[in-house]
């Protein structure tokens, strides 16, 4: 019920402002245009009056006129139809979401290096091979193998408490 309200609504504002945004515009196109307001009585007095009189179309001008006119019509509801499907608060967050795109696309294409420095050219070391050998001299090795030992005991208690 409060969601229907709400598209009720939210129907009735998108179809104000349309209406006042298209219908101001057009008019002031076939104002200077044909040198017709159809928005105002007088004109439409006029029309009528010339029809009763056996008026007769003489020009292409007057056959645009006139399918303009209805043209009016059916481009303000499909317009009425496209911006009623839109949904505006992605459009009023969509700023937002273009700057973290690009703040993300910023520090996303910077490349990850390694520099390896002091390698003797003629000796062909790999990456694992160097790793190891630092580590050897330094005598991490086995604070690193106590450290996996632990994470690898911590795992299967996780594991053991999820299968409970």
């Amino acid at each position: 019920m409060f969601a229907k309200l709400i598209k009720a609504i939210k129907f009735l504002i998108v179809c104000a402002i349309w209406s006042i945004l298209w219908f101001r515009l057009t008019e002031q196109i076939i104002l200077k245009i044909w040198n017709f307001d159809f928005l105002k009585v007088a004109q439409w007095q006029f029309v009528a009056e010339f029809w009763r009189r056996n008026g007769v179309i003489y020009g292409p001008s007057d056959y645009l006129l006139f399918l303009s006119l209805l043209a009016i019509l059916v481009l303000w509801g499909i317009g009425l139809s496209k911006l009623n499907k839109l949904s505006y608060l992605s459009l009023l967050l969509k700023p937002f979401e273009y700057f973290s795109d690009k703040q993300i696309e910023k520090y996303s294409k910077e490349t990850k290096r390694v520099v390896i420095k002091n390698l003797v050219v003629g000796e062909k070391i790999s990456v694992d091979d160097l790793i190891k050998q630092k580590i050897e001299e330094e005598g991490n090795a086995e604070k690193v193998k106590e450290a996996e030992n632990l994470r690898q005991n911590i795992s299967k208690k996780i594991i053991e408490r999820k299968g409970k």
